[in-house]
Parts: structure tokens; C-alpha cells; sequence
């Protein structure tokens, strides 16, 4: 390397010129100084490539370590894809190269159903229907017609759902008929669509994430498949009140004081905060105060209280607490063993472990009439 450079304010030798130096012994920046002195070297020759001489010719895991090496190579693969997606930079590119689509290349592309059906569906659409409204059939300039998605999601994912079949080409008076129709008669759970859009992106995440092939034709409804089976694993979030009013309702009157049991109600829920499976094993017993439930009641309280993203001390206390409001019984126990997965499958992946809560009330809560002991000498019979 040649001998230090100097800086032409100070008249100081240095390896390199910095924006600090520069800043805080002459109040310039790195900009104003090149443009006073734009024949003067900011390095000295040689200063940038001995600098990194100890990383030459090795890998990223030979020099960071294997954990910093990864975080750095999924860092600088986004900022490429990033770069590689910007519309100024694919500008740059193409004028430096001269690219232009031909009309067989962007026919081609227009009929590609990819990754890319995001961004073309509407051209594939029209080229394939027409011109003409499908649903009243009248002809349209195409600035006036829309290409509405069948199952009302237009998601930008690799599962697309972007499929001629699920495309259909509307006049725009005939699309908002139909949104206006269709809102009349939603469906009973009406977040299952963004529930399904949802599920797209958590796939898209597993792709980003983990290489997840999305191309796999067993992906192909899977968001669909989970909405469906949310709508019914979540059954019990939407009026839950008016539902447990409804299965309470069902009484009867009578003048019995004696312990009512209902043991081993199987039931699934979710755990709110890692929404994994919840096995439920419940008992549930009350002393009636003139009034005894319909003889399937209390397991169709406890499946409707279950299917909700609660806690299992939650759970416990609410099934006692709706037989208390709701029936007015002389006092009200519950027992539940819950088998989390969110325990088993992962964090501390405990296989055999239980978790038992109770909650009481009324004569339950009496030591000494001996009805909490009774309750569970009978459901452990």
C-alpha cells in the first residue's frame, strides 16, 4: 500500500478519510469534501481489499459461526428478492439489456397458471370469457367490466385461487348486485373467508420460512378445509350466551334435592395462546332447586362452552357460573382433566402430563355436609 492519504483541510495523514473526522474537526460532510476535492482519495490503495483479506475464500459459516451465518443468508436472500421485485430496479434492468416482451411471450405469461396468477388473472379472464357479462349477458367495454372471484377471496398467495373456474366476468352493476344479495344471506360464522385468507398466508410463511412445497396437490384446498373446520371447532364463540340460554331453558320443574351427575363428557377445545388442541375429560354435578335439566343438557352445556379459544380455569368456572345464573340450582360443581398438546407437541413436549381444575359453589362449599365428597367418590366410581 501506498503511504497515508492527506486530508486536504487539515493537512492530516490518514489510512482513510471518515465522515467523524470530517464532521467533528471541520463541520463538512463526506459529500461537501468530495465535491471541494474531487481529485483527492478518500483510502489509501489497497486499504478496502486488505480489509476483508480475512474473510477471502471462506464461507459465511467459517467466518460468523453457523447460527449468525444462517440469520445473515436469509437477510441477504430477502434483500435480493426484495431488489429483484422492486419495479425501478426490473426497469434498469430491462433498459440495460434491451428486454421487451414479444406479443407470443405476454400470450404465454397470460395463460400461465403460477405464482404469478396473482398479477394476470384478470388479463386471463377476459381473454378467455369475453367481453360479455355472464350475468345478464350484455356486451361492455372492458374498463367497465370486473373479474370477480367465485369464492369472494382474491388472495396473493402461491396457493392462488386464481383458476379460470373460480373467475367469472361481471358488468360492475351486475357485481355489486351480487355482493348485495350475497351480504342478505352470509353465512352463520361471517369471518370464515378472512379465516381462510388467513390460512394462506400461514402456508405462504411455511414456504418463506421452511421451503414448504405449496405445489403439492394436497395443499390445493387446505385453507378452505381448515375454515370449514373452524367454523365448526369455534362453534361456541358467537352468542355464547344465547346458546347456553337455549340449553338451559330446557328444565323442568321438580322437588328432588338430590346430586344430578354427568361424568366423562369428552370434549375438544383451543388453547387461546398457541391455538393447539385441547383434550377434555369433564364431570360436572349440581343440586337442583326446583327445576332439573333435559337429560342430555349438561353435556351439550359443557361441548358449547369447550368449543371456544378459552382458558381451562376459564372453562372450569364457567360451567358452574351458568348453572348458578341460568338455573338458579342449590350448588354446582365441575371437574375437568385437560390433555393440552400445546404441552405435548411442544415447549416442554410432556406426554403423560394432566392438568385438573374444579370450581364450586353453593352447598358444595360446605365441609360439612359432605356433597363435594359424595361428587367425587361417585365420578371416580
Amino acid at each position: 500500500m501506498e503511504e497515508k492519504i492527506i486530508c486536504q483541510i487539515c493537512k492530516k495523514k490518514f489510512k482513510r478519510i471518515t465522515n467523524t473526522h470530517l464532521k467533528k474537526n471541520h463541520n463538512t460532510t463526506m459529500a461537501q469534501y468530495r465535491q471541494e476535492f474531487p481529485d483527492a482519495p478518500i483510502d489509501m490503495d489497497g486499504l478496502a481489499y486488505s480489509r476483508v483479506a480475512h474473510l477471502r475464500d471462506k464461507s459465511y459459516d467459517e467466518v460468523y459461526g453457523p447460527d449468525k451465518a444462517e440469520t445473515l443468508k436469509k437477510t441477504r436472500k430477502k434483500d435480493a428478492l426484495r431488489q429483484m421485485q422492486n419495479p425501478d430496479q426490473i426497469k434498469v434492468r430491462q433498459e440495460k439489456s434491451g428486454y421487451e416482451f414479444t406479443v407470443e411471450q405476454k400470450k404465454y405469461l397470460s395463460e400461465l397458471r403460477t405464482t404469478h396468477g396473482a398479477n394476470n388473472y384478470r388479463v386471463r379472464a377476459l381473454e378467455h370469457y369475453g367481453d360479455h357479462c355472464q350475468r345478464c349477458g350484455d356486451k361492455f367495454n372492458l374498463k367497465k367490466l370486473v373479474v370477480h372471484h367465485k369464492d369472494f377471496l382474491n388472495i396473493h398467495s402461491e396457493l392462488g385461487n386464481h383458476e379460470l373456474e373460480n373467475l367469472v366476468v361481471l358488468c360492475k352493476s351486475c357485481h355489486a348486485k351480487l355482493h348485495n344479495e350475497l351480504s342478505k344471506v352470509a353465512g352463520k360464522f361471517s369471518g370464515i373467508s378472512n379465516i381462510e385468507k388467513g390460512v394462506h398466508f400461514i402456508l405462504k410463511g411455511l414456504n418463506d420460512e421452511f421451503g414448504l412445497d405449496l405445489k403439492d396437490e394436497n395443499f390445493k384446498d387446505t385453507p378452505k378445509r381448515v375454515a370449514r373446520a373452524y367454523y365448526e371447532i369455534f362453534e361456541g364463540v358467537k352468542n355464547t350466551k344465547e346458546q347456553v340460554k337455549e340449553i338451559l331453558d330446557s328444565s323442568f320443574p321438580s322437588d328432588l334435592n338430590e346430586m344430578i351427575i354427568s361424568k366423562n363428557i369428552h370434549v375438544y377445545s383451543m388453547c387461546p395462546h398457541h391455538l393447539l388442541p385441547v383434550e377434555y375429560n369433564i364431570s360436572v354435578g349440581y343440586i337442583p332447586h326446583g327445576k332439573v335439566l333435559g337429560i342430555s343438557k349438561l353435556s351439550r352445556l359443557v361441548e358449547v362452552l369447550a368449543k371456544r379459544p378459552v382458558l381451562q380455569e376459564t372453562l372450569t368456572h364457567d360451567i358452574v357460573d351458568y348453572l348458578n345464573m341460568s338455573l338458579g340450582v342449590a350448588g354446582a360443581i365441575c371437574e375437568v382433566e385437560g390433555v393440552h398438546f400445546c404441552m405435548k407437541m411442544r415447549g416442554v413436549k410432556q406426554q403423560n402430563s394432566k392438568m385438573i381444575t374444579s370450581a364450586i359453589s353453593g352447598v358444595f362449599k360446605d365441609k360439612n355436609n359432605g356433597a363435594r365428597a359424595e361428587f367425587l367418590q361417585l365420578i371416580n366410581l
